[in-house]
């Protein structure tokens, strides 16, 4: 399973069509260079609804911590979803998400 690390750079909620959970990584924890998967940049996404949503919700926290504090994270995902939020190829579905630095990880 591939895992991408960076700094979390954006949180985003989408809420038309189907509530999902959107973010993306930059290169350090206060720099504006986001994070690419081959050439797009890479959001990383959480389905909402889906019955996984207490363990998001969890992740959610451990964004929210590490973008405040300037920790760095590590994103375990598949391959590129078949949707896309800008363009096709950007979209990574998370399975799960790690702070590297403190070893908390849900």
């Amino acid at each position: 399973m591939p895992t991408t690390i960076g700094y979390v750079g954006t949180i985003e909620a989408e809420t038309r069509n189907v509530s999902r959970l959107w973010f993306a990584l930059t290169k350090t924890s206060q720099g504006s260079e986001w994070l690419k998967i081959g050439a797009p940049r890479a959001w990383f996404t959480m389905k909402m609804e889906s019955s996984d949503r207490p363990t998001h919700m969890a992740q959610l926290t451990l964004l929210l911590e590490s973008m405040r504090n300037g920790l760095e994270v590590a994103v375990s995902h598949g391959g590129a979803a078949s949707f896309h939020k800008f363009e096709p190829k950007d979209s990574f579905e998370v399975n799960g998400v790690r702070v590297v630095r403190s070893g908390l990880s849900f």
